[in-house]
């Protein structure tokens, strides 16, 4: 299974980029690797909102490898417990194998984004802040990983 979580560049703090290593180390073994493509923006911003959201999209989509099924992470998403999408990405895999999770800028995600998209998920109804929704879903994919493989970091 070959992931890739795409998501809007800022300079991170140190304990997101360490976190983030870490758990790319621990997913990164025999039939997973998983990627991060950062996406560099202009430091001036274009004239609305939406002229933002539209550049990051462009970009986020010419970053997405083909046959992918993509996944955009959106507060209106669908909810899963980690055992649920555990389950939700071994499914996938039969049929691709590429998964592609999208994190959109600080003003969210681009409507043509999101049609392009095969599922809308969401981590939490809470709001996070952008470096922590890194830790987060690289976190949830190594659980869903566990889960997969009877390990036993994920305890019910």
């Amino acid at each position: 299974m070959k992931l890739t979580i795409i998501n809007v560049a800022n300079k991170m703090p140190d304990w997101v980029a360490e976190a983030c290593i870490e758990y790319l180390k621990r997913i990164n073994h025999g039939k997973y690797t998983c990627k991060m493509i950062e996406i560099k923006l202009p430091k001036t911003k274009l004239s609305s909102v939406d002229e933002n959201k539209e550049l990051e999209a462009k970009k986020m989509r010419a970053q997405i490898p083909d046959g992918s099924f993509v996944i955009v992470l959106d507060e209106k998403g669908a909810s899963l417990s980690s055992a649920k999408f555990a389950q939700k990405l071994e499914k996938i895999a039969l049929n691709h194998s590429n998964i592609t999770f999208i994190i959109g800028g600080a003003d969210g995600i681009h409507s043509s984004l999101k049609q392009k998209a095969d599922l809308e998920l969401q981590l939490s109804a809470l709001t996070f802040p952008h470096a922590l929704v890194r830790v987060i879903i690289l976190e949830q994919l190594y659980r869903a990983i566990t889960i997969l493989e009877n390990h036993p970091y994920h305890r019910e």
